[in-house]
């Protein structure tokens, strides 16, 4: 998450948001920081903020993250797309907007 920080303009901002908002909401401290750091691995792989990628993009880059899975529950895969919710949640964003896919129960 430092280096989302120091090489991702306005990253730190919306992390203090979002960390402020996840615990207004209840949640836990390690709940941010799972949410967290998929999210920021995300920022890195693009160079830009989630919040301002184009749906192509963050589409791409969940198949990316299906496809070098070997895991059956995927796990990191939905921490990636949970904490994408969460995070447009918090920052007033439709669902749609990067048309996240469902993930089933296990």
């Amino acid at each position: 998450m430092n280096r989302a920080c120091n090489e991702i303009t306005g990253f730190s901002e919306l992390l203090q948001r979002f960390e402020r908002n996840i615990s207004i909401l209840g949640r836990s401290k390690r709940t941010f920081e799972n949410y967290s750091r998929h999210v920021a691995a995300m920022a890195l792989h693009f160079g830009a903020l989630p919040t301002e990628l184009h749906p192509e993009q963050v589409k791409d880059y969940l198949f990316e993250l299906q496809q070098r899975s070997n895991s059956p529950s995927q796990s990191y895969f939905k921490h990636t797309v949970y904490g994408l919710r969460f995070l447009l949640k918090t920052e007033n964003l439709p669902y749609d907007h990067l048309h996240l896919p469902s993930i089933p129960k296990e």
